[in-house]
């Protein structure tokens, strides 16, 4: 009687098995890899040349402008409703906050910085040694730019409550319209952290795609034209063909101050005939159809602040601007990796 011998059954569950382990490691390598690279961007962007700076020009325009709008007044602003010390306050903050804490001088170090996330690397030469090591170059990009964006999100905090607090310094109110001021704060950072993220993709593109400095930085300072003067000179220059030729779909300018008021809407931001005229006449968020607002001012409540209303022009809903906007960001980041991974990057 013959014996039949047992068959082996042949399992898959080790190659499986393997599979997750080798995929796990990868991934550990990755965030690893990442975390070294964030962690040395971080601490390098703190170096004081550069700390130094940000925080002194954080100052010196805020104190300016604040110093001169609390001169203009006819009386101190301490002597009025607490309402309206707020009310006043806040808008002045809100206008030099979008122009400048959260606008030009953000860009511009910003730009400056995202402009040599791969560029410096291969001007130093480091990229061509980090790639030596179980390293991709999209680890060296990614963790780059969270430690900017880490390290940009602590000074944008810093010089956003720096320039709040010399405002009411300046005005000469109360600790109380202070605190109260504070929670203003919250939608000009949640502004200035979705600019942090635009302007870091954008250049960390160019910084990808051209090793010059020179040209990156001509790039960034015309895009800062763009954003804060274009609207301005068309609406000046030839105010008809702005709505005519629809110019406001590719002012950028327009665009990013609409998705900004609607920040501070949400927050119950009351804009003053001030804030209007003004972002009306740079950006054309509002009707700008008087040139001289003393008028509603006198003619405002002092008791309950200046809430008089100027209508908005509503050219684009503030989401279709923040929907172009998260598109083009992906867009140009994910076209940026696909040329960082084939570039040559061996000299």
């Amino acid at each position: 009687m013959a014996i039949e011998t047992p068959q082996e059954k042949t399992s898959f569950e080790p190659i499986e098995i393997g599979k997750k382990e080798k995929r796990k490691k990868e991934t550990e390598k990755i965030s690893f890899g990442i975390f070294l690279i964030l962690k040395r961007e971080f601490v390098d962007l703190f170096s004081i040349k550069r700390v130094l700076p940000y925080i002194i020009l954080s100052f010196i325009f805020p104190f300016i402008f604040s110093a001169v709008a609390a001169g203009n007044l006819t009386t101190t602003l301490s002597d009025y409703n607490i309402n309206y010390q707020i009310s006043t306050v806040v808008n002045y903050y809100a206008f030099y906050a979008f122009f400048w804490n959260a606008g030009i001088l953000l860009w511009v170090f910003c730009g400056l910085t995202a402009s040599t996330f791969i560029s410096g690397e291969e001007t130093n030469g480091t990229l061509v040694f980090l790639l030596t090591k179980p390293i991709r170059r999209t680890t060296v990009f990614v963790g780059k730019f969270l430690g900017y964006f880490l390290n940009m999100a602590i000074l944008q905090l810093f010089s956003l409550f720096l320039g709040l607090t010399i405002t009411c310094s300046s005005f000469q109110v109360s600790s109380v319209v202070f605190l109260q001021s504070l929670y203003y704060l919250i939608p000009t950072y949640l502004f200035a952290l979705i600019m942090i993220i635009v302007v870091g993709i954008l250049m960390g593109f160019m910084s990808i795609v051209s090793k010059r400095a020179v040209v990156n930085i001509l790039v960034l300072m015309i895009i800062v034209l763009l954003v804060y003067f274009l609207g301005l000179m068309f609406r000046v220059a030839i105010p008809g063909f702005y709505e005519q030729w629809n110019i406001y779909i590719i002012d950028i300018g327009y665009n990013l101050s609409a998705i900004y008021t609607s920040f501070l809407n949400l927050f119950g931001f009351q804009p003053t005939p001030f804030f209007q005229q003004n972002f009306g006449l740079f950006f054309g968020t509002y009707v700008n159809q008087f040139t001289n607002i003393s008028a509603f001012l006198g003619a405002s409540d002092t008791e309950n602040g200046l809430n008089f209303l100027l209508p908005e022009t509503g050219y684009i809903n503030p989401i279709i601007s923040i929907i172009f906007l998260a598109v083009f960001v992906v867009v140009i980041l994910i076209v940026g990796i696909v040329i960082l991974e084939r570039k040559d990057v061996s000299g």
